[in-house]
């Protein structure tokens, strides 16, 4: 696949018969073929024969008698790269026995002894491939080539989803990369590997597939078990290391759908899909028995490779799943690796009417974000539980919907954090090697602690469990936003758009993060993918229009944005909206516009729907700028009142403090006010919160602003623009918040325009 990609970039020319893998001219390498004849040579290419190749080439457990699997293939490949870059073998030896003694026994000297130019990520890519122990290695060559593309993602290399979409990788890779020239090849190396591999191993192969949903034969109410089972299923394929696996929000689009197949394929990039219908029936002993029939579609050729009717009792469903997994694994000639065939053996519950509420419970869950559905599934889970206290998976989902409903601020108590860390506690418990366990741990740490390094050990630990678990990569992605390392948040959401490449929510989380780090163009491009996935998500309007003021301050072309999405979503009007229009009309000085868009209804739900909005700070900001100073006044000690309540109530929450600054600068309380910018900073600092610490810094630098400290606010501001953040050069030309500061020198020089 990496292979095919490359080819089709014109970064590499393959020459099937003879091998020979060339970079072009740009990079001036060549891959030699000794690398790849080698490695042919090592290679356990047959499950049937029982010679390894060259002893110098072979994995540990090889040589001590045990089997060859794609870990040893990695092995093999570890060497053959160590050699490349060292221009000697790791281990070493006069004869056959002395090369087995030392990999068993030695462990090769650094890299860095024979080649100082290899960086530091390469070298943890070769010690784990190396690994004496397989469990410790690599799982699959998928896993190498994709930390590989991710070492050299400023490179020329693509991802395959990257073909498919045209899209370039992030180009801020560190300077420390730049120079190194081998990274891309060691890529294509990976590649043609990868390739050798899969054209002799059927251990191995990685093909893609995407399980539908199931069709409910039944009453609609049986509807949530139908998709229960089938997002089941998915789960337990995703977890087999020989499989691609299209995330359950991409394949469930699919839902009823009367596309041809070759369509669905096409659009979810896979090679086949898993399809079937559930019906409940009476047995001949009267019981009520579930009936499934799934059906495996080989997409390319339309034809069926495997079909089974399974007809179970409700208390046999999880064995159900597991040999419908297996059958698949088989028909697809992927052979199981030990963990995952316990993994497919594990039955997570004995109790149906707790696994019943568990199902229910997920399809309240994943249905929306939502208070009321939040609100349920968590019902539905604590039934699940309080019916099989041993139940693992129930606490998982338990943590997880305590986790959002704090985070979507339905609920910020402290007992409501301290109820999801109990509930993933539990799991972990019963489950230490469950990868969701690890992932609930880690929301608990991200959403309820705003614990980022926490929170990214848990997800390491998922993602070493589960590697191809998208919300194991979008939730690493996610942290690594947070945390600042936007280079890695990007490569991980491009991992995760592979596994879900029609959740318009992955797509939007990648447009963001280019736009923090002012990659517009790519901003835009990820944006309008996403709309054209789903052109009735408000935020994507809202998102795309603030882009275009932070790349052009164009106001223009947002207004034009927030229209599109007045006629696509019948005229609404809701908050976020509103804010917006209110926000373009104080750009463009139509203040009455202004004044009016606050006053009417939608508007004032403000306070319930967007708490980060003052709107007395708004007005006072409109009068102001209208010249009306009473007015002014009269609004900015109404915010004051309202919050210093606020930060009585909620002292911990920064908004309220930065938002408290500012009445207290509008009101001329200079010291009061650099208080309170000072203390939300201090609160949600950028070297804890990257991305909403940067709001907390600009409200400081309104604040020095309002109170005549113009060089300590342009301070901030320079701050600002040198990190990844919501604020550009453009905007702060634009926006009327820095008028006091237009005649400051060093801001003339911030935002001046490089020609």
């Amino acid at each position: 696949e990496a292979l095919y990609e490359a080819h089709s970039h014109g970064i590499i020319h393959r020459d099937i018969k003879s091998e020979n893998i060339m970079v072009n001219s740009k990079n001036q390498i060549k891959v030699m073929d000794f690398g790849l004849a080698k490695l042919r040579g090592s290679l356990h290419l047959t499950k049937t024969s029982s010679t390894v190749g060259t002893v110098a080439y072979m994995a540990p457990e090889l040589i001590q008698g045990g089997e060859a699997d794609a870990r040893s293939d990695i092995f093999s490949f570890g060497i053959v790269l160590y050699e490349m870059l060292a221009g000697k073998m790791p281990f070493r030896g006069e004869h056959e026995a002395a090369i087995m003694y030392s990999i068993l026994n030695e462990e090769p000297q650094p890299i860095e002894n024979f080649n100082n130019n290899v960086p530091s990520g390469l070298t943890q890519i070769l010690k784990r491939a190396l690994e004496k122990n397989p469990d410790a290695r690599y799982q699959s060559m998928r896993d190498v080539v994709n930390d590989l593309s991710l070492l050299q993602s400023g490179g020329a290399l693509l991802s395959a989803s990257a073909h498919r979409d045209g899209r370039k990788r992030f180009t801020g890779i560190s300077k420390l990369l730049r120079p190194v020239i081998l990274i891309p090849a060691l890529v294509v190396l990976g590649a043609a590997v990868a390739g050798l591999l899969l054209l002799g191993r059927g251990d191995i192969t990685i093909d893609s597939i995407a399980v539908l949903p199931f069709e409910n034969l039944g009453a609609p109410e049986q509807e949530y078990f139908a998709d229960g089972l089938t997002d089941e299923v998915s789960t337990r394929l995703s977890g087999l290391s020989g499989l691609g696996v299209i995330a359950r929000t991409s394949a469930f689009q699919y839902k009823k759908s009367t596309k041809p197949i070759e369509q669905i394929g096409e659009e979810l990039g896979v090679a086949y899909l898993l399809q079937g219908t559930i019906r409940w029936g009476k047995g001949a002993d009267g019981a009520e028995r579930l009936r499934v029939n799934p059906q495996l579609i080989n997409v390319a050729e339309r034809t069926q490779v495997w079909s089974q009717s399974y007809e179970a009792v409700l208390s046999d469903v999880f064995k159900l799943q597991s040999e419908i997994a297996s059958q698949v694994a088989a028909a697809l000639d992927v052979t199981l690796l030990l963990p995952e065939r316990k993994a497919l053996e594990t039955k997570p519950t004995n109790n149906p009417e707790a696994y019943d509420a568990y199902l229910r419970g997920k399809n309240y869950f994943l249905r929306s974000f939502e208070e009321k559905d939040m609100r349920i599934a968590e019902e539905m889970f604590q039934k699940a539980v309080t019916l099989d206290p041993n139940f693992a998976l129930g606490y998982v989902q338990l943590a997880r919907a305590h986790a959002s409903l704090y985070w979507g601020h339905y609920d910020r108590t402290e007992e409501r954090v301290l109820k999801a860390k109990v509930a993933a506690e539990k799991a972990l418990q019963l489950a230490p090697d469950l990868s969701d366990a690890h992932v609930a741990m880690g929301y608990y740490y991200y959403h309820g602690r705003l614990d980022y390094d926490n929170a990214q050990r848990e997800f390491d630990i998922a993602n070493k469990l589960q590697p191809n678990n998208v919300d194991v990569v979008s939730g690493i992605a996610l942290v690594r936003r947070r945390q600042g390392k936007m280079e890695d948040a990007i490569a991980n959401l491009l991992k995760a758009v592979d596994l879900d490449p029609r959740s318009s929510d992955l797509l939007r989380n990648l447009a963001e993060t280019h736009l923090l780090v002012r990659n517009y163009s790519e901003a835009e491009r990820y944006y309008e993918r996403a709309l054209s996935l789903a052109p009735d998500l408000l935020g994507l309007y809202v998102q795309k229009a603030q882009l275009y003021l932070l790349w052009e301050g164009n106001t223009a072309k947002s207004r034009r944005v927030l229209e599109e999405a007045s006629q696509k979503l019948g005229g609404i009007q809701h908050p976020l909206i509103v804010y917006l229009w209110i926000t373009l009309d104080i750009v463009d000085q139509k203040y009455e516009d202004a004044l009016h868009r606050i006053s009417t209804s939608s508007a004032k739900s403000f306070e319930s729907q967007l708490s980060f909005i003052v709107p007395e700070l708004l007005y006072a900001q409109i009068y102001g700028l209208m010249h009306q100073p009473q007015q002014e006044r009269a609004y900015y000690d109404s915010a004051r009142i309202r919050m210093e309540e606020l930060v009585r109530k909620q002292p911990e929450d920064p908004r309220f403090h930065s938002a408290l600054g500012i009445a207290y600068a509008g009101l001329g309380r200079k010291q009061d006010a650099v208080r309170e910018g000072k203390l939300a900073v201090e609160q949600l600092p950028i070297s804890k919160e990257a991305f909403r610490g940067a709001y907390r810094v600009a409200d400081l630098a309104r604040i020095y602003a309002m109170v005549g400290e113009h060089d300590a606010a342009v301070q901030q501001l320079e701050l600002l623009l040198s990190i990844p953040s919501w604020f550009s050069k453009p905007w702060l030309r634009v926006d009327p918040t820095w008028i006091p500061l237009h005649n400051n020198p060093r801001f003339q020089k911030l935002v001046e325009e490089k020609k």
